[in-house]
């Protein structure tokens, strides 16, 4: 019997994006039915999913690549199983469960205090030097992080955002300005390495330009792989890295990673290797 699955994204059409079309592509080369799904264009009413109308059946498993909302945990129902996992997915969307829960000998932990833009600066400035970095808990592709000097930056973020949002504040590693490693890993293993430097900002996101290259796989990267994927359960995961002086620094890790850079930076089909993890849990059960 062929296998199915529905691909979650924000909206039914974005089967052209980077990532939901190498994931698309691959499916189709493996025989898999695969099927985007927006939340946008779907709705929930007495238990049931529709989109754009038509109700939904079940499927074998779903691809979660949008994070937030509740109508996307309905729709994870449709699935005898769900990649990354909905429990797992909902915790580790957010940067300070990340940073609470998340350990390895491999890294180093930056210093971090996660409240309001309300809190005073001087405590912030106190604790974690000048300049510090503000980043929304649950952003992504650069967007909500902020290299604040002083106080009058500080004051910026209420303005800008609503004194009530949450913001987790870290120390700044400088070695690392401007550039960051970015792996790819499957289950605890590293398939995929690329370094990231931007030659105007002190973030490295590729969707803010820049520049992408591939990177040897350390073996230590295998062993923090190891350390996430046994402490969180996600299947896939971008894993952030900023360069330090004797450990590098954990970053971040990414849910939802893109591929793009990845794969061209690299030469690595990840979308390849994802389907056919996938495939091969069924054939296995």
């Amino acid at each position: 019997m062929k296998l199915t699955g529905y691909l979650i994204e924000k909206y039914n059409n974005m089967g052209s994006a980077y990532s939901c079309r190498r994931l698309l592509e691959e499916a189709q080369k493996q025989d898999i039915d695969l099927r985007m799904l927006g939340v946008s264009d779907t709705s929930v009413k007495d238990d049931n999913c529709y989109n754009q109308g038509h109700r939904l059946e079940n499927r074998n498993f779903i691809i979660n690549r949008y994070k937030y909302g509740k109508v996307k945990n309905h729709l994870n129902g449709l699935g005898v199983r769900s990649y990354n996992g909905l429990q797992a997915l909902n915790i580790y969307i957010n940067k300070l469960e990340q940073l609470k829960n998340i350990n390895s000998d491999y890294f180093i932990k930056p210093k971090y205090i996660a409240g309001y833009s309300s809190l005073p600066f001087e405590i912030l400035a106190d604790e974690l030097k000048l300049p510090f970095v503000a980043k929304g808990l649950e952003s992504s592709m650069g967007q909500e992080i902020f290299l604040i000097e002083n106080k009058e930056e500080y004051k910026n973020l209420a303005k800008l955002y609503s004194r009530f949002k949450e913001w987790l504040f870290e120390e700044f590693i400088a070695e690392s300005y401007g550039r960051d490693m970015r792996l790819y890993c499957i289950r605890g293993e590293v398939i995929a390495a690329m370094e990231r430097t931007s030659d105007s900002d002190f973030r490295a996101n590729v969707a803010l330009g820049a520049n992408i290259k591939k990177i040897t796989i350390e073996p230590y990267f295998h062993n923090i792989a190891q350390d996430i994927y046994k402490q969180s359960g996600l299947d896939f995961v971008g894993l952030d890295l900023l360069y330090g002086r004797e450990l590098p620094y954990f970053c971040e890790i990414n849910v939802t990673a893109g591929l793009e850079g990845i794969e061209k930076a690299t030469g690595t089909n990840v979308a390849g290797v994802i389907m056919q993890t996938i495939k091969d849990d069924f054939n296995a059960s």
